[in-house]
């Protein structure tokens, strides 16, 4: 091999190197910054992405739903919830619950009293194979009935809202309802067809 082979080698494995090396301290820095690796599918219909907040400032972490259409924002991680962890994993392990109840037939969240802890309310999803349960979807920190009713408002601002949401199958801007007499949240309206399929006998 000429001496030349043996520059170009050299200087490509230096290269190669330097683009790892890069690469390492980019994911630090951002991991650092509250990024968190994604540890479920890279095509899941729930993922996380920071975006800004138009009622408070600033940047939020958000967990996103995508459809037909793109994608649409749903859950906002705001300072109301509780369980120590950084808003971005928080947010991915948000996501990565509501993508397993996709799949078994996501309809509604609402929120309930923990009986393990008390005065400690959690926002829970109603699913097709649930049944009468309310499957855990996040911990509120300690609190009232109605301040867990304002955390689902806040949390929820972008659906009970309409913000951001995109025109149903029948061509009606997609509406959910919560009320005082019913704080459940019906995400029907948000869901493709066959997230609304999803659960039952006819879903394939």
């Amino acid at each position: 091999m000429t001496n030349g082979g043996k520059f170009w080698n050299v200087t490509n494995l230096t290269v190669g190197l330097l683009s790892l090396f890069a690469g390492i301290a980019g994911a630090a820095i951002a991991y650092a910054q509250g990024w968190q690796p994604l540890l479920f599918e890279k095509n899941a219909n729930f993922f996380c992405e920071l975006r800004p907040d138009t009622q408070r400032g600033g940047d939020v972490w958000t967990v996103m739903y995508r459809h037909e259409k793109g994608s649409q924002p749903w859950l906002k991680m705001v300072t109301t919830l509780g369980g120590g962890y950084t808003p971005a994993k928080r947010c991915d392990k948000i996501a990565e619950r509501l993508e397993t109840y996709r799949k078994d037939g996501l309809s509604n969240l609402a929120y309930r009293d923990d009986p393990n802890t008390p005065n400690q309310y959690v926002i829970c999803a109603k699913t097709k194979l649930s049944g009468d349960n309310c499957p855990l979807v996040v911990t509120l920190k300690p609190g009232s009935e109605t301040e867990a009713y304002k955390a689902v408002q806040d949390m929820t601002e972008n659906l009970w809202k309409g913000t951001g949401v995109y025109q149903n199958s029948e061509g009606k801007l997609a509406k959910s309802n919560f009320s005082d007499k019913s704080p459940v949240i019906d995400l029907t309206p948000f869901l493709t067809e066959a997230d609304r399929l999803a659960g039952s006998n006819s879903a394939k």
